[in-house]
């Protein structure tokens, strides 16, 4: 009993072993490119269009529509702000046209200095680099 106890055991460590990525976890910041644009100018650009923290949090008080929508929202006025997207992400507009930027007539959003400032991120972190004006 015990030889099979350290047997399933080896296994077990050998698997989760297997499972570790040396390479940091991928952020949003990292989903985003543009020719000259650096770290700090990508979070700008990511605030500025609406993104309301960079660490991945969402607002818990939407309904799933209103969250898919914002990301859509950020990422089509990321596009028109000639950023591209490296990861391939998911196009919400593809898989729900009824959302309100998918729409023929919507409003693509326009990066905003106010709207990164006032940004819950700004507003927790006014000392950090893409926070200053």
């Amino acid at each position: 009993m015990k030889q099979i106890f350290k047997l399933l055991s080896g296994m077990a460590l050998f698997v989760m072993a297997g499972c570790y990525s040396e390479q940091p976890s991928q952020t949003v910041v990292d989903a985003w490119e543009k020719s000259g644009a650096d770290q700090i100018e990508i979070k700008k650009a990511l605030l500025e269009c609406g993104i309301q923290h960079l660490d991945g949090r969402f607002d818990t008080e939407k309904s799933t529509d209103e969250k898919f929508n914002a990301e859509e929202s950020v990422n089509v006025c990321m596009i028109h702000a000639g950023f591209q997207d490296k990861l391939g992400r998911v196009k919400w507009c593809e898989k729900y046209k009824n959302l309100p930027i998918c729409q023929p007539d919507a409003v693509i959003p326009k990066r905003s200095l106010e709207r990164r400032l006032q940004s819950p991120h700004c507003e927790e972190n006014k000392e950090k680099p893409e926070c200053q004006p």
